[in-house]
């Protein structure tokens, strides 16, 4: 298959992906659980429990919401870099400056996104027990083989990004002694 009719398909995917990610975001934070007929669902954020989710007084919630946004932002900002990657070799732009730029960007802002969201509990932990009548001084730092292999491999893109700017500005030279 064509790298441009895949980047087609893909970028569909993208925009169902980062969709999926705001209502999690929105469910989770609200509270609210999707209904579907008899099915019912309910989402928690990361290191809660529906249980503590329901409980959750307002002040609580929007403390929570404030330290989860600055990860779904970056990851938002690293999906759109990715949809304008894609569209740029939809248009046959496969090692332009301007995309290798574009997946540098993306690579950088999912790793962040991933670091930040490692964070997020921790320091929503640690702001909660700062709260009247709150926490008990422990909390616990979660990282899954997920986010580091997750990790890695947005290094790995950033490395490459770094290697397919070198190649390009070498290939540009050699075009001046031919």
């Amino acid at each position: 298959m064509k790298i441009s009719k895949l980047s087609r398909l893909i970028r569909p995917l993208l925009l169902l992906c980062a969709a999926t990610e705001v209502a999690f975001f929105i469910l989770a934070w609200s509270n609210t659980p999707l209904n579907l007929g008899t099915w019912s669902m309910h989402v928690a954020a990361k290191g809660l429990l529906i249980e503590q989710m329901r409980s959750m007084p307002a002040m609580e919630r929007g403390i929570g919401v404030l330290l989860g946004l600055p990860a779904l932002m970056c990851l938002l900002y690293g999906l759109w870099n990715l949809d304008r990657l894609l569209a740029g070799i939809q248009q046959q732009n496969l090692f332009s400056l301007q995309n290798i730029a574009r997946l540098r960007t993306f690579a950088g802002a999912v790793a962040l996104s991933t670091l930040l969201s490692i964070a997020e509990v921790p320091a929503r932990t640690a702001v909660m027990q700062l709260l009247p009548g709150q926490g008990d001084g422990n909390f616990s730092v979660s990282v899954s083989s997920e986010e580091l292999i997750l990790l890695l491999v947005c290094i790995t893109f950033y490395l490459i990004t770094g290697m397919m700017h070198e190649g390009r500005r070498l290939a540009e030279e050699n075009e001046g002694f031919v």
